[in-house]
């Protein structure tokens, strides 16, 4: 298997870009519904999903650093707290959706509207889902995982 090449220097800023706006998406959405619509599983939903995009500019940011070549192993956690994301946000938008099925309840912006909370515990799917692959991409690029196979050939014989 052989390694992947690093992302140009336009992809970077484009992960940049977009884990800077889907943090600070997470913080207004939070602001604005829970505020203003006092739809507090919207908001909550939301600012999960902005942590989920903070800590994946976390990621983008200790790449461009050249963090992770000196020490990759921490993007172990970080890809089992993608998965743990993704998890949280199946589980979310499968309960919020039944829950708006059996209540019968339309597109509600005030109060507790699941349907809006669903689109939230997407975006926090898909955020934990970016953690995951690109923790994984970087930590690629940085171990070496036939030296892995190699010593475990080497301790069999």
């Amino acid at each position: 298997m052989s390694v992947p090449r690093p992302p140009s220097s336009c992809l970077m800023k484009l992960r940049v870009t977009f884990a800077i706006i889907g943090a600070l998406v997470g913080l207004s959405v939070l602001i604005v519904f829970g505020v203003q619509y006092h739809n507090w599983n919207v908001a909550l939903w939301g600012l999960l999903s902005g942590i989920a995009a903070s800590v994946t500019l976390f990621v983008h940011i200790a790449y461009i650093r050249n963090y992770w070549e000196v020490n990759p192993y921490p993007l172990q956690r970080l890809m089992l707290a993608g998965c743990f994301v993704q998890l949280v946000g199946v589980c979310g938008f499968v309960t919020y959706l039944t829950l708006a099925i059996v209540n019968k309840q339309g597109l509600i912006i005030e109060g507790t509207g699941y349907y809006l909370t669903c689109v939230w515990c997407f975006m926090t799917w898909k955020w934990g889902f970016l953690l995951l692959y690109l923790s994984r991409s970087y930590k690629r690029q940085y171990t070496n995982e036939n030296h892995y196979s190699q010593q475990v050939d080497d301790i069999d014989m």
